[in-house]
């Protein structure tokens, strides 16, 4: 039953710092429109954080003395949210245009699952795939 109360208190101060927006989304106007390589590279990051947080204190708490659960949670948590926001954000590989590659303007080039394509901004933000590949 303790164990189960850590994870809870763990997931429960862990919760609230996947719905605060980072520093830099609230400086970005376009929030959510930007580059979609780093818009992916954050997503990631963030889905990482959270779970290393998570395996981080489960494995924090059982590691731990007797009588010193709580810290060894607190500390594995920590320790898990660094490690899986870097394994995260470097899961996600941007991928550099062919040499025949020429931008149009407001257009970049992306790779998904071993394919590359070009994306382009719409009149309304959003990134669509175009018709040049």
């Amino acid at each position: 039953m303790r164990k189960l109360l850590i994870i809870a208190s763990v997931a429960a101060l862990a919760a609230p710092v996947a719905l605060i927006p980072t520093f830099a989304a609230a400086r970005d106007s376009n929030y959510g429109t930007s580059d979609p390589c780093s818009d992916a590279r954050r997503s990631s990051a963030n889905k990482g954080t959270l779970l290393g947080a998570g395996a981080g204190a489960l494995a924090g708490g059982l590691i731990a003395g007797h009588g010193n659960k709580l810290g060894g949670a607190l500390i594995g948590g920590a320790a898990g949210a660094v490690i899986g926001h870097q394994v995260g954000k470097h899961n996600v590989k941007c991928a550099t245009p062919p040499s025949y590659y020429r931008p149009r303007d407001g257009c970049r080039w992306v790779e998904e699952k071993n394919r590359g394509f070009e994306v382009c901004r719409g009149p309304d933000g959003v990134w669509r795939p175009s018709d040049r590949r």
